[in-house]
């Protein structure tokens, strides 16, 4: 099947499929429109993690992750992702966490720059830029919106790559309907960076500029209660003549109608979630750009300070 039909395919059997009669399973004291409302806040933050990072419950939580990816472009890189949250009321939260690199390899000049010599070399104690995201929850015929409005903040290190070297910002829109065990979803947005799209994978690259993506897929809920997450991904430039890049060779590269990375990228997106304990879960994750050639892959543990709500998995 060729990119363009997937793309064109996937949003319309997605319709078609939140067009279908609702079959919820979970069973609680609670009722049913409640546990499904709870449900989908307790996951809405799949992007960066795994449920429960941002609370379904009002109040604050803390998490911290580690994860170890691979990259195809510039290998192993160990990264610890530490994040505070805080739900007002089940219609608004908010969260802010930043990207450590433990470990990284930059592809940079070690020579001079009259004779320059591009080799990786190891980097330690590196930081990404900080985002800070304002959410929105909302529910309408059994369909759950999410509206997320995400700030990144230029902690990054630019001249490594790992920065956009100024303010930017994301808006996103989340669609999704719960059917028995699977729950499709359609997400579009707009933002100037990259950065800030699927933020539970780090890309080696940061394409700054005016961009829109557009990303559909389902989870699935497993026995024990494991998920598993499978979206395809667009991600396309709004202007091509005002996009740019920070690299890993401690530059900003321009980026024109004739350089399409990363000005456009598409491929796609899966993740498994494994609860380990109610307060650990570890993940497997693996990306694969089409346009790019590119893959990244790797697992991560999330250790949160309060457990999500934990929903008993009968059929009512």
């Amino acid at each position: 099947m060729q990119v363009s039909q997937a793309r064109h395919g996937l949003p319309l059997l997605l319709v078609l499929l939140f067009a279908a009669p609702s079959a919820p399973v979970w069973a609680q004291a609670t009722p049913a429109a409640d546990l499904d409302e709870l449900r989908a806040l307790s996951e809405a933050d799949n992007d960066s993690g795994p449920a429960g990072i941002v609370p379904a419950l009002r109040g604050f939580n803390a998490s911290i992750g580690t994860s170890s990816q691979h990259d195809s472009s510039n290998g192993w890189s160990s990264i610890v992702n530490p994040n505070v949250a805080f739900r007002a009321n089940k219609y608004f939260s908010v969260d802010s966490g930043v990207p450590i690199y433990m470990y990284i390899d930059i592809y940079q000049n070690i020579g001079t720059t009259a004779k320059p010599v591009y080799a990786y070399e190891p980097k330690k104690g590196v930081f990404g830029d900080t985002s800070v995201s304002f959410e929105g929850d909302a529910r309408a015929w059994s369909i759950d919106y999410n509206g997320t409005f995400t700030l990144g903040l230029p902690s990054g290190n630019t001249d490594f790559g790992l920065g956009a070297g100024q303010v930017t910002y994301n808006f996103n829109n989340h669609f999704e309907r719960n059917i028995s065990r699977f729950t499709p979803d359609i997400e579009m947005g707009f933002g100037d960076t990259s950065n800030l799209v699927d933020q539970r994978i780090l890309k080696s690259y940061v394409a700054v500029g005016p961009l829109a993506h557009l990303q559909a897929g389902t989870s699935v809920d497993l026995p024990l209660h494991m998920s598993f997450q499978a979206d395809a991904y667009e991600e396309l430039p709004l202007a091509k003549d005002l996009v740019y890049s920070t690299t890993g060779k401690g530059k900003k590269k321009v980026t024109t109608s004739t350089n399409i990375d990363p000005v456009e990228d598409n491929g796609f997106i899966t993740s498994l979630d494994i609860p380990l304990s109610p307060h650990l879960t570890m993940s497997g994750f693996y990306a694969r750009s089409l346009r790019d050639h590119d893959d990244v892959g790797g697992f991560s543990l999330t250790l949160l300070m309060k457990a999500p709500p934990r929903l008993i998995d009968t059929p009512r």
